[in-house]
This record gives C-alpha cells, sequence and structure tokens, in this order.
C-alpha cells in the first residue's frame, strides 16, 4: 500500500469521524472525548499531506474549504433550530476535516516552493 493510498484512508476517516461527531453535536449529544476529535483532526491533517497534496487542482479544494467554514458559521440561522443545529453540525465537521486537510496540501505546495522538481 502506497502513501497515496493510506492518506486517502486517513482523510475518509477523519473525514467521516469529524462530520460524525458534528451531527451528535448538533443533536444535543454532548462528547467530551477530546482524543477523538484529535485523532480525526490529525487524520485529516495526514490526508491532507499524503492525499490531497497531490491533487492536479489543489486551489478548488482549498476554495471549498473556505466556502465550508463560511457556510458553518451562517447555516445555525437558516433553518428551524433542531434542523439549523444538525445542518450546522454536520458542516462543522466538513468544515474542521477540510481545514485540516488544507493545511497539510498547503504544507505540500510550500514544500514544492521549497524543494522544486529537477
Amino acid at each position: 500500500m502506497d502513501l497515496k493510498t493510506i492518506g486517502m484512508w486517513a482523510w475518509r476517516i477523519g473525514l467521516g469521524l469529524l462530520v460524525l461527531w458534528g451531527i451528535l453535536g448538533g443533536l444535543g449529544v454532548s462528547l467530551d472525548i477530546p482524543i477523538v476529535a484529535s485523532i480525526a483532526v490529525a487524520l485529516a491533517f495526514l490526508g491532507g499531506i499524503f492525499y490531497l497534496g497531490g491533487m492536479k487542482d489543489m486551489t478548488g479544494f482549498f476554495i471549498a474549504a473556505l466556502a465550508l467554514a463560511a457556510f458553518w458559521a451562517g447555516a445555525g440561522t437558516l433553518f428551524v433550530e433542531i434542523l439549523g443545529n444538525l445542518v450546522a453540525g454536520i458542516l462543522q465537521g466538513a468544515a474542521t476535516a477540510a481545514g485540516a486537510g488544507a493545511a497539510g496540501a498547503l504544507l505540500m505546495v510550500i514544500w514544492g516552493w521549497l524543494m522544486p522538481k529537477s
């Protein structure tokens, strides 16, 4: 198994855990297990380094990550309270994963600038 495949699975697992975390938080379930959230963010970050950093159109991903953060900030007020909280929770998990993945991908962009291919 190569690093790209490992990164793809790390990204998917991190994204899934963070969206699930957001759904439960949106439904009012209080999860006080910060290590799980930290592991999910670390998986998304590693996925950003090994998987997302190799994408051809990283600009599109960076814009999508910014859009998720913006939509998450306003989603709670768009709907009735319970639905708004649920949508905001889903967007919060996706935005958190996208932010961590974008940080890893950005690290690879900077690495490419510093260590250009011959």
